[in-house]
């Protein structure tokens, strides 16, 4: 067995267990076996699909794209994924969630847990499956001791990914820390009447100690006393006391109102203050999330820039892959495969794009449209900056546009620089000497 085809079997040994392991809900372990099949075979399109929906399945939507764009471009023709499925699924991805868990992660570090805790409830109840974020609040509220909270994010994110090994971790301090407790219950005491009562003979007689007679007007002077007695305990024993307990008890509700109202105002202004920073922080994410995905300069528009580059390459369509080559920002584009196939492109460029894009100026001139032959000469030198005749043109051209000063600093260059003695001469000139 050759070298090629050995690797490539160990490739697809690798895509099938992390499919396998994928169907049984093992991300992390599918994913690790799917990096290990691209690192044997990266042109193997199905095993980087699989590892861009499992990037999006756990929230990291990001890195799908990365994936799904670069299978793209290994294989633009009969790939699962489609650039219609990327335009559709790039929608999911929210950068202001990304910096609002990043804004937690800080408030993390530097002690403040309350608010990363305020952060990452709020990143959760927008992304669910954003893994990173349950597990960075269960980890908080294990640190709080709340870990009733803490296993609600474990158990979320086991449901995502059933072996993940923190989420594994996390589960087994919450279980160590909310084991069922017995609660001991109060003995009871049975309580017994030991009263005994001896039964009276038929003989027997009480005698009273002392018997005096009332009279019905002392009756009625002993229910006055009484009366006047009872009003006077109310009066000056019980009244008091009621008084006193009622203002003591209206003192501390009082007491307890005011230190809630002030608490609430507090509360309220600094919610009030964060608002105002989350909208600011909603508003550039909104502009930052545009200008990545909709200007014709985003990231993603560098990536589809490539594609057509290779796909006009494979229908030896040179003039267009020049014209893409020219509108393409290479310092956007941040992986490592995809600049280096922009390397060969620029090598071919290098070697013969910049006469296209001067024949391209050359069409325009003639036309009469001097400022799209200026933008093809310009091009031209950004591919070839030694490119003497395509700087003559363009210097002449700006010369008709009365810029002399960049007509004047071109001129200039190439009187001093450039070998060809029939341009020098006409450079010196239109450059007047």
């Amino acid at each position: 067995m050759d070298y090629v085809r050995k690797t490539r079997v160990i490739a697809n040994s690798y895509y099938n267990m992390g499919l396998e392991r994928a169907r049984l809900r093992d991300l992390s372990g599918a994913a690790e076996c799917l990096k290990k099949s691209l690192h044997f075979n990266k042109y193997q399109t199905d095993a980087r699909n699989l590892l861009g929906l499992i990037y999006y399945e756990v929230g990291e939507v990001g890195d799908a794209l990365v994936q799904w764009v670069i299978s793209m471009n290994l294989q633009p023709q009969e790939n699962r994924i489609t650039i219609s499925e990327i335009q559709r699924k790039r929608g999911v991805s929210r950068r202001h969630m990304i910096r609002r868990f990043n804004q937690a992660l800080v408030y993390a570090q530097n002690g403040s847990e309350d608010l990363a805790i305020l952060q990452l409830v709020k990143v959760v109840e927008a992304k669910p499956n954003y893994v990173k974020a349950q597990l960075l609040l269960a980890i908080l509220c294990i640190a709080r001791e709340d870990y009733q909270k803490a296993g609600k994010s474990v158990y979320k994110v086991l449901q995502i990914d059933r072996n993940h090994p923190k989420a594994l971790w996390y589960k087994s301090i919450v279980k160590a820390n909310t084991g069922s407790r017995t609660e001991r219950e109060p003995e009871k005491r049975k309580l017994k009447n030991v009263l005994s009562h001896r039964q009276m003979e038929d003989d027997d007689v009480i005698i009273p100690p002392s018997y005096r007679e009332n009279t019905k007007d002392m009756a009625v002077v002993n229910i006055l006393a009484g009366l006047l007695l009872g009003a006077a305990v109310v009066f000056f024993l019980v009244m008091p006391a009621n008084t006193r307990a009622i203002n003591e008890k209206h003192n501390q509700e009082m007491l307890k109102y005011s230190e809630s109202l002030s608490q609430a105002n507090q509360k309220a202004d600094s919610l009030s203050e964060q608002i105002a920073g989350l909208e600011a922080d909603k508003k550039t994410a909104e502009d930052s999330l545009s200008t990545f995905t909709n200007d014709s300069d985003s990231v993603l528009a560098q990536y589809q820039n490539v594609i057509g580059i290779l796909q006009a390459y494979k229908k030896d369509d040179f003039t267009a892959a020049v014209k893409l080559y020219a509108d393409l920002k290479t310092e956007l584009i941040a992986s490592p495969d995809v600049l280096a196939i922009v390397g060969e492109i620029k090598a071919d460029m290098e070697e013969r794009g910049y006469q296209v894009l001067e024949s391209l100026g050359d069409e325009a001139s003639g036309a009469g449209d001097s400022q799209t032959a200026l933008d093809y000469y310009l091009k031209s030198l950004a591919v070839k900056p030694d490119y003497w005749a395509a700087k003559y043109k363009a210097a002449v051209i700006y010369k008709g546009m009365n810029q002399k000063e960049q007509a004047n600093e071109m001129f200039t260059d190439i009187i001093n620089n450039s070998k060809d003695e029939t341009l020098i001469a006409q450079a010196r000139t239109e450059r007047g000497f």
